[in-house]
Order: C-alpha cells, then structure tokens, then sequence
C-alpha cells in the first residue's frame, strides 16, 4: 500500500510539472523581444520579401531565431504581398520575418531577429539581412546599394554609418554616400548611407584612370603604373580647400564631397595624342 501512494504521488506531480509546462507565460500575451521564431535566415540568401513565421518556445526544437526588436503590427490580407522596406532594425539582425502567434492568424508583428545558431548573415561584412555599420555595398556595375559580402571583391563601398541625410553622415570619415529606395511601399529608416574608404570609394593618396572614360564612374589605378593618370590629394567641398601639391581637380554638383584635388601624374592618352597633333 505504501508503494502505491508514493507512486500516486509522483504521477500526479508529472501532470502537475506538464500543465504548468504547457501553460508557460513566455508564450502567452502579443509577441516580445527575447521569444523565438521557426524561422532561419541564411548567409547569402537574397529576396524582396518578408518571410511568414510562428512563435514558438526557445526551448522548443522547432525555435530558430530569437525577436530582438518588434518594428510594426499588422493584419494580413488575401491581397497582400509581403514585401519588405527595410526596416529598422538593430545591428546583427539576420532578418526580418511577419511572425503569427498561431497557424491561421490574421493579425502578426514584423520582427527583426537572430539566429539562434550562426552562420549570422547580420554579423558586419556576412553580406547578408539589412544594410548595416561595416556592410559592403555595389556600386554602379554591381547592383547599386545592394549588400555585397566584404570577403568579395565585386563591393563598391564600406557602410560606417546610416542617417536620415548626407549632412549627418560623420565628417571627415565619409567620402560619399549612397541613398537607399524603397520600390515597394514605406520609407526606409535611414537611408543615407555613409561610406568610408575602401573598395571602389576613392581617397586621398589612391591614384586615378584617365577620367575622360569613367563610364560607370571613376576607377582607381595602381600608382605605378601607366594607367595612373593623377594622384588624390584631397577630397574637399570646394576649390578652395584644395592643398598647394594640387595641380587639377575634377568637380561633381552631386557629390557629398563635391571636389576631388588631384596631383597630376602624366598626360591622358588624349592629351598626348592633341600634342602630335599640333606638333
């Protein structure tokens, strides 16, 4: 008899232990940050838009991601697509997913989340999720603003900031900047992004092609070989501020920096070929 009681006992407190389970308050109430999600983002992966998920418990084998910032709700419509327009999300997000408390729900929250386990396509320069601080981005020949892993080398430009105009990009660091679109709907969260030297952004001491066949923009050259026609100084707001070892400068209305002082190095193919001519 003694047996049985002690064995009543501990069945009970298993059913006990399984309804509190179930009942788990970190499922209960609208989606925060710190629960998961069934859906994973990978590195490399590319698409215009917003994945569905479920909410599920960290605990769960069926959890992928974690919420780490909730950017909007909404209510799901039988005409609507979900694509995205970049939310703003915090640094190391892997991505963004439209998450339902459960299978059929109308109502969802857009959430930015990480993966639980890496690879992180949000980790700087993965080449992944959103455009963030330390991300490289295409140039004019290779998808314009669009992220490029900085492993590559078909990147154009190293994000170092993002703000909501060219004025508030941090001075003297950035040398250009890229304004982000949105073709489906909404505003991105600022989308000026600032970019610092590196890849295809041309600085001080980089040396220059012949710029009368910049087509798609100016390209740097090896400062050691023919190819380089001038060499950087500076890149400056205006003429003035040009140091004294400058001998030209080229000039964009559109730039940030909108003057770029150059030491001129040897004569352009075209230059040379006018001296002939008047000879």
């Amino acid at each position: 008899m003694l047996i049985v009681a002690l064995g009543a006992v501990t069945v009970l407190s298993l059913v006990g232990f399984v309804l509190l389970e179930l009942q788990s308050p970190s499922l209960s109430g609208p989606l925060k940050a710190e629960q998961c999600v069934g859906a994973r983002f990978e590195v490399g992966a590319k698409s215009n838009t917003i994945p569905a998920s479920l909410r599920v418990a960290c605990e769960d084998p069926k959890a992928k991601a974690k919420v780490v910032k909730i950017t909007r709700e909404g209510k799901r419509s039988s005409f609507q697509v979900n694509a995205t327009s970049s939310p703003d999300c915090p640094d190391g997000a892997d991505g963004v997913t439209h998450v339902s408390l459960k299978t059929g729900d109308a109502e969802y929250w857009e959430a930015c989340v990480r993966n639980l386990k890496g690879p992180h396509p949000g980790d700087p320069g993965a080449g992944g999720a959103m455009i963030s601080t330390g991300d490289c981005v295409g140039g004019a020949t290779v998808g314009f603003g669009r992220e490029e892993p900085c492993s590559g080398s078909d990147w154009y430009g190293k994000v170092i900031s993002r703000a909501d105009s060219p004025e508030e990009c941090p001075a003297p660091q950035t040398l250009e900047t890229m304004t982000l679109k949105s073709f489906s709907g909404g505003a991105p969260e600022r989308p000026v992004l600032c970019l610092g030297r590196g890849g295809g952004v041309i600085g001080a001491g980089d040396c220059i092609q012949d710029p009368s066949f910049a087509f798609g923009g100016l390209k740097k050259a090896n400062c050691g070989t023919d190819d380089a026609i001038a060499k950087v100084e500076a890149r400056v707001k205006t003429k003035q501020e040009c140091p004294s070892t400058a001998t030209h400068f080229l000039e964009s209305e559109e730039a940030l920096l909108k003057v770029m002082c150059l030491k001129k190095l040897r004569d352009t193919p075209l230059e040379r070929l006018e001296s002939l001519v008047g000879s």
